[in-house]
């Protein structure tokens, strides 16, 4: 199946030599016919140790730890950029690496030619990326600069060209390093808004990153790595937060589990008879916590019976990580009368389009009696990103047009509204 990466038993070692002695030029060495015979001095880096790792088709991937640890060689390696030591590195489908944009652009030619160019490097055809020339051009936002030579480019526009290059060519596995730490806050919300919608494509990502936020926001799972060895691997708050806490010298770096959660008053309460296991948004088919607004949607939440009960509601709240409510909504609202609950299963709240302004959000999940009674009531269980290619105030953004019958003015390609794009836009 396209768009899936395994990695088993992965080394990757990279060597050096020491440092040359005076005579260890080409022409010290034929004036000292000795230095010829002078064993030379190597050291090695093992970057990679024992890795074993499996991203399904659709699925996203943060890679985090410190500096040296391994992340970008691991993107290299999934990449084919390098090749494993020793172990298997298997990919299937077409990868395009995030890694240094605008890396293979020539200085001299234009915009546009470079476009030419490192589209068909990434296997499009000059058709295709004669067709796509304007979506990009749009994208990268720099305007007749596409017919002047790149050497000219501010560092900002250089970026911007090189990320519409390598999204629109359609990929199977997008590799992501740091690209989104670049760039002004416009492009990010450009970037973001275009990865929410290439995962609702069923898009496989690996991100590396060093802001945490992002990750438990973007990603599933994540792979904390240091000296080259996994530390820690699960769900990217939980990945994320073991981070945080050696990251200030919290625990030691031997402990393989994962932090708990501590369910307490200020955050998860209830009797127990029903328990919620997780919670999970579904864009399409896939888990994502990265949602472009004015998206179909669902949240899914997954439960186990402790002792059967007949009174029970299913009930989900949205609010901002500031705390400002933004809505709320349950079975017993919707009108569904509860009969009977014994065994275990789920329930879905499906959004037929997710009308949220860009930004973070908390949800809330609950299964309780009808009178209040929480059999399990969890704060924040789940954190999404609602994205959109341009940032709106408040809460609300549902999909309007303006009309006028004085002004004049010029309406631009895209609509105002962010409603959500189809894969032939």
């Amino acid at each position: 199946m396209k768009g899936t990466i395994r990695f088993s038993n992965v080394r990757k070692v990279f060597r050096w030599r020491g440092p040359r002695s005076r005579h260890e030029t080409v022409k010290g060495a034929f004036f000292h016919r000795r230095a010829h015979r002078r064993k030379s001095s190597s050291e090695e880096h093992v970057a990679l140790d024992g890795i074993d790792l499996e991203v399904t088709a659709g699925e996203a991937l943060a890679v985090i730890g410190p500096n040296g640890s391994g992340k970008s060689t691991l993107l290299k390696l999934t990449g084919g950029i390098l090749k494993p030591t020793s172990g298997t590195v298997e990919v299937t489908g077409r990868v395009t690496a995030l890694i240094e944009l605008g890396a293979g652009f020539h200085p001299e030619i234009t915009g546009r030619e470079n476009v030419v160019i490192n589209g068909m490097l990434l296997g499009l055809g000059r058709r295709e990326i004669e067709e796509r020339m304007q979506e990009i051009v749009d994208f990268a936002d720099i305007g007749p600069f596409i017919d002047q030579p790149v050497k000219i480019y501010s560092s900002g526009m250089y970026v911007r060209l090189g990320f519409a290059v390598a999204v629109v060519a359609d990929p199977d596995i997008l590799l992501i390093d740091e690209v989104l730490a670049v760039g002004d806050e416009a492009f990010t919300h450009r970037c973001l808004d275009r990865l929410a919608r290439m995962r609702q494509r069923g898009v496989t990502m690996v991100l590396v990153s060093h802001d945490l936020d992002l990750v438990t926001s973007f990603a599933d799972r994540a792979l904390y790595l240091d000296r080259g060895r996994v530390v820690a691997e699960g769900p990217a708050d939980a990945v994320a937060a073991r981070y945080r806490s050696d990251a200030v010298g919290d625990s030691g770096r031997d402990d393989q589990q994962l932090p708990t959660r501590e369910d307490d008053a200020e955050t998860r309460w209830g009797n127990g008879d029903v328990e919620i296991d997780g919670v999970e948004l579904l864009v399409g088919e896939n888990g994502s916590r990265l949602v472009a607004g004015g998206s179909p949607c669902s949240l899914r939440i997954r439960y186990s019976v402790r002792k059967p009960v007949e009174d029970f509601v299913f009930g989900v709240a949205w609010h901002r990580s500031d705390g400002s409510q933004v809505s709320g909504h349950n079975t017993d609202l919707a009108g569904l009368v509860p009969r009977r609950l014994a065994t275990d299963g789920e329930v879905c709240c499906e959004y037929e389009s997710l009308q949220l302004a860009p930004g973070e959000y908390l949800v809330d999940v609950a299964v309780h009696a009808r009178n209040g009674l929480a059999y399990d009531y969890w704060c924040d269980a789940l954190k999404v990103r609602v994205t959109s290619e341009v940032e709106w105030p408040g809460v609300w953004s549902p999909p309007h047009r303006w009309r006028s019958t004085g002004p004049e003015w010029e309406e631009k390609a895209e609509n105002c509204s962010p409603e959500p794009k189809t894969d032939d836009e």
